[in-house]
């Protein structure tokens, strides 16, 4: 079950070449994260501007929903993946196992979406968009695996160019359809078809480069490879958990306004919560290409390198937090309600608020990053659940209360609470790895 990873990792590299990868990867995933981070920024303006408030809120309610069950068709495994030093699993076992993953997405997220249009009333065509929006995420979830193969083998500049280039083409699409057939549903659904094809697309172009990698093949039949999906989607349940509860958590609030408020009420929660995201997004391509260094520095016991760097990262974290929160006090209501064509001045102290939330959700993720490579993922699920439950219960209290304002600041106390909690179980985690002899170190 165990491989050696693709001998072009380990070979000798020309510094030349290695520097130009590394700078192209950094470049190209900086770009990448961007367009990531304002797509559905884009998306949502170009529907604010063309359509009306209440298909904006529609949008914003199936963009969530479908990210929730994104975290599904993922499973937790890409920095899983990424931090697999070892190859202890093939890559015919990762992909097996995001077919799986992919589809109990679909499956589960379909039901969910029934559910939701019988229980709260959604109309046909709302019902339709937020099921096609799941189509569109389970593209997403496809193309993780192949980029995290590639992340794997030291090609995350191949990953980063591939999806600057789906995401910038597919914007360009939907926004041109949405002022075409001035609707949502169509636009969508051909979206999706020809993101879909792109994403076949690139993963033919890559081949060009070895990619993707098929090393630690079992050659034990058919049996053998599917024990071996087995063991990997149990061993990162707890990781797929904690992300989707993790997401659950930041959309409680908007669930919340679903059932008690219109779709007007949700797009300008939607609106002034986008940024929140962008933080998490920004700080996610600052520390994303060097998980692989990072999991070596855990793997040969350098726990308090590895320590320091992930402080480093958290210090990036605040700082990038601080400058939104900073831009958003001068200008971000302002600028905001130009983008998406709407009075959102009674809620700029909401926008600080969600700002301050999205920071410790950025922080949260980080903390999960690094105790997935301490293999100590297990830790991460009682938080989750807790903080879950909570979610559960004061989100639709808060928002009865004082609507908009409600969501707002428990989306803060809910990220706050976890990201102490992951701070408590990561430095822990360090302090036993300090501890430990080398062997020791993973607890499988």
């Amino acid at each position: 079950m165990a491989g050696k990873l693709n001998p072009d990792r380990n070979r000798a590299v020309p510094e030349s070449e290695e520097s130009r990868r590394r700078r192209s990867a950094y470049v190209w995933n900086t770009v990448g994260g961007l367009l990531m981070a304002f797509q559905s920024v884009i998306m949502l303006m170009v529907l604010t501007r063309v359509c009306d408030i209440a298909t904006a809120g529609v949008f914003t309610l199936a963009y969530a929903n479908a990210n929730l069950f994104l975290n599904l068709g993922k499973y937790g495994v890409r920095n899983y993946q990424v931090s697999d030093v070892r190859a202890r699993f093939s890559f015919s076992a990762y992909l097996r196992a995001r077919a799986v993953s992919t589809f109990a997405m679909l499956v589960v997220g379909g039901a969910y979406t029934l559910g939701c249009a019988v229980s709260v009333g959604w109309s046909t065509e709302k019902t339709a968009t937020v099921a096609v929006m799941l189509l569109f995420k389970a593209v997403d979830a496809l193309e993780d695996v192949f980029h995290g193969n590639y992340q794997q083998h030291d090609r995350l500049d191949v990953a980063s160019k591939v999806i600057t280039a789906r995401l910038g083409t597919l914007i360009v699409v939907f926004a041109g359809l949405i002022i075409a057939m001035r609707s949502l549903l169509m636009p969508l659904a051909i979206t999706t078809a020809f993101t879909a094809l792109f994403f076949v697309g690139e993963t033919l172009w890559a081949r060009r480069f070895g990619l993707p990698v098929a090393d630690g093949s079992t050659g034990e039949g058919l049996r053998a490879v599917w024990r071996e999906t087995a063991t990997l989607l149990r061993e990162c349940f707890p990781v797929f958990l904690a992300a989707f509860l993790l997401f659950y958590i930041g959309n409680a609030p908007k669930y919340a306004i679903d059932a008690a408020m219109d779709d007007a009420a949700q797009a300008y929660f939607g609106y002034i919560a986008m940024p929140v995201f962008v933080v998490g997004l920004l700080a996610s391509f600052v520390y994303n290409p060097i998980i692989a260094s990072l999991a070596e520095d855990w793997e040969t016991r350098r726990a308090g390198r590895f320590a320091r760097r992930l402080g480093v990262q958290a210090l990036i974290i605040v700082g990038i937090t601080l400058v939104c929160i900073l831009g958003a006090l001068i200008c971000g209501i302002p600028v905001l309600g130009t983008l998406y064509n709407a009075d959102l001045s009674p809620y700029r102290v909401d926008l600080l608020i969600l700002l301050a939330g999205g920071g410790f959700l950025a922080l949260a993720t980080l903390l999960t990053m690094g105790i997935t490579i301490m293999r100590r993922q297990g830790l991460l699920v009682p938080g989750y659940v807790v903080v879950a439950v909570f979610a559960a219960v004061l989100s639709p209290w808060a928002v009865g209360l004082a609507g908009v304002d409600g969501a707002s600041w428990i989306y803060l106390a809910l990220m706050a609470v976890l990201t102490l909690w992951f701070t408590v179980v990561f430095a822990l985690g360090v302090r036993r790895g300090d501890s430990l002899p080398f062997e020791s170190l993973d607890p499988r």
